[in-house]
C-alpha cells in the first residue's frame, strides 16, 4: 500500500441554532484513495468554555456518544481532572470491508484526531462495535445471554488492544484517552 495515495478530507457541521453554543462542533475525516472509499471517522470537538455545559449539551445531542461525556464531563459540564484545553471526542470509525483488519482506519483516524488538535488536547473514545440498530432494539453486548455477547466481547477486547497500541489508555467506564498534539 503506497501511503501517498491514502489522503483524508474533512467536513465540519455546526448549528444555526439562537446561541450557537448549545451543540459541539461535529467533524466528519472521510479516508479514501483515488476512486476508493476506506472508512470514516465522526469526532465531536469540544472547547471548554464556548459550550457552557458540554455534557447536558451532549445528552440532548449525544450522536453515537453514550458514555463518554458522563466520564469526562461533571454534571455542571466541569472537566474530568485529566482533561484540559480541547477535547476530541471520537463518536465513530467505519471501514469499508475491504479494508478492516489492517490497521489502515486506526492509523488515518489518529490522523485525523492529530490535525484537529491544538497543544494539550485530549482525544477520548469508547473502543466498541459500531451496531446498526434501532433506539429500541437490544444491543447484543447488552444482551443477558453470554453466547449472543461473546462476539461483541472479542471485538471490544481487540479494539482496546488497538487504541492501546496507539497509546490510548482507560479513564474510567471503558473509555480511553489519550493526550494529542498536532
Amino acid at each position: 500500500m503506497d501511503p501517498d495515495r491514502l489522503h483524508i478530507s474533512y467536513a465540519m457541521r455546526q448549528f444555526a441554532d439562537e446561541t450557537w453554543t448549545g451543540r459541539a462542533e461535529r467533524w466528519t475525516a472521510k479516508f479514501y484513495v483515488p476512486d476508493e472509499k476506506i472508512g470514516t471517522a465522526e469526532i465531536t470537538r469540544v472547547i471548554p468554555g464556548v459550550t457552557p455545559n458540554p455534557r447536558a449539551a451532549l445528552e440532548d445531542d449525544p450522536g453515537l456518544l453514550d458514555r463518554i461525556p458522563r466520564v469526562v464531563f461533571g454534571e455542571d459540564g466541569s472537566l474530568a481532572p485529566a482533561v484540559s484545553v480541547l477535547l476530541l471526542l471520537l463518536e465513530s470509525v467505519r471501514v469499508s470491508e475491504a479494508w478492516r483488519g489492517k490497521g489502515v482506519g486506526m492509523r488515518l483516524t489518529v490522523t485525523a484526531l492529530r490535525r484537529l488538535a491544538v497543544p494539550g488536547t485530549v482525544a477520548v473514545c469508547h473502543p466498541a462495535p459500531i451496531h446498526d440498530h434501532g433506539p429500541d432494539e437490544p444491543c447484543s453486548y447488552a444482551s443477558d445471554d453470554p453466547e449472543v455477547r461473546r462476539p461483541d466481547e472479542e471485538a471490544m477486547e481487540k479494539l482496546r488492544l488497538a487504541w492501546e497500541r496507539h497509546d490510548f489508555r482507560p479513564i474510567g467506564e471503558g473509555v480511553y484517552a489519550r493526550r494529542i498534539e498536532p
